[in-house]
């Protein structure tokens, strides 16, 4: 269905019901309801579709079908949060729930918020696991339940863990640290002991400079600071000044502007393992579950469309989603011919699966049952 990318299931219902379409999928007798398809969504056992993702992401790094960057020795998962679907009527006993200002008055809005981790870096995008924002916890525990398991799900397929500065807390990074790999954190608190200490030490030096193409950056590795009290161990701060000079046409005359940047990292990992050229583009390539990951799957997936309202369910759809998107990226770039993907793109490629299938002709897909 998600392959298809089916848009909801009252769309799917709907289309069920046309005449000569599907019949050889649900026979001839009445098509299920959209919330016939949301209940037996519901009762999928989500351990499998996490074996099935597991299973697929797995295989997919033995083949090689998954691309690092020419020279990449590490494989780095970003880990983020985003908002699924937010409504002031339907809720269930997961909801998350916040107060929101309605023509002046407080109202009471229900919504789920997910963690997701994703590759980056790679090509094509792989997610490698989802964790649900449970009622009255923060997003940083929930992500602390899901680096646990995806390190002991993935063990050597993953080294290095990068988020935002969210989760600069102490214990997010001893999470992964005690899980044995390495963390990559923004810091943008400036109130923080560690940020003051770093932009001292980073005034008496002199930084390593980067030209790449437009832009210009100005690099400082600052190394065993000692300011991250509440972690109880020393830490690298990778100080990032970039300048990205743009064109743009205002009143029929090319201008030049300049864009400038400032990004901190926070990581264990020490210069002579990685540089920290190597630790800012790791930083930079977090954008990937943003942009390659979150943009797609909720312009062109339905992402954040609420197909169903229970837990369980929610769960299982978010898995179901990742692994139709692993599966249509690497059928695409390794089962069609160059010529092929030329002239069809992903997304075209669904729309003729989805009425190729529909108007299947034959005999049922499904194998008739068996006397008892």
């Amino acid at each position: 269905m998600f392959v298809l990318r089916v848009r909801s299931f009252h769309w799917l219902e709907q289309d069920l019901r046309r005449p000569k379409r599907w019949e050889s999928w649900v026979g001839p007798g009445r098509p299920p309801s959209a919330e016939t398809l949301g209940r037996v969504l519901g009762l999928i056992r989500r351990e499998d579709l996490r074996a099935l993702l597991a299973t697929l992401n797995r295989r997919a790094w033995r083949a090689k079908a998954i691309h690092r960057r020419p020279g990449e020795l590490y494989r780095v998962v970003a880990v983020d949060g985003h908002e699924l679907w937010a409504s002031r009527a339907r809720c269930c006993p997961e909801c998350l729930t916040r107060a929101v200002t309605v023509g002046g008055a407080a109202v009471q809005e229900y919504y789920h918020r997910v963690v997701v981790a994703q590759w980056v870096g790679v090509t094509p995008p792989a997610i490698a696991d989802f964790e649900l924002v449970g009622p009255a916890e923060g997003e940083v525990v929930a992500a602390r339940r899901l680096v646990k398991r995806v390190v002991s799900t993935y063990g050597r397929l993953i080294d290095v863990i990068t988020a935002d500065a969210l989760y600069l807390e102490a214990p997010f990074i001893q999470v992964v640290l005690a899980a044995g790999k390495h963390v990559v954190v923004v810091m943008k608190q400036e109130a923080r002991d560690l940020y003051q200490d770093a932009a001292r030490l980073r005034a008496l030096g002199a930084p390593v400079v980067i030209e790449d193409g437009p832009r210009t950056t100005q690099l400082w590795d600052l190394p065993e600071l000692t300011s991250f009290s509440t972690l109880n161990r020393p830490v690298r701060v990778v100080w990032a000044e970039e300048q990205t000079r743009r064109r743009q046409r205002v009143g029929g005359r090319w201008q030049e502007r300049v864009e400038h940047s400032t990004w901190v990292w926070v990581t264990d990992l020490p210069p002579a393992a990685v540089a920290a050229a190597r630790i800012r583009r790791w930083g930079h390539d977090r954008w990937d579950l943003e942009n390659r990951g979150f943009n797609e799957l909720v312009t062109l997936w339905h992402m954040d469309h609420c197909f169903v309202h229970e837990v369980n369910a929610v769960e299982a759809l978010l898995l179901t989603l990742a692994v139709a998107f692993l599966t249509t990226y690497l059928f695409y770039a390794r089962s069609l011919k160059p010529a092929a993907r030329r002239q069809l793109t992903r997304l075209a490629l669904a729309g003729r699966l989805l009425e190729d299938l529909a108007v299947l002709a034959g005999a049922s897909v499904w194998p008739t049952p068996r006397a008892p």
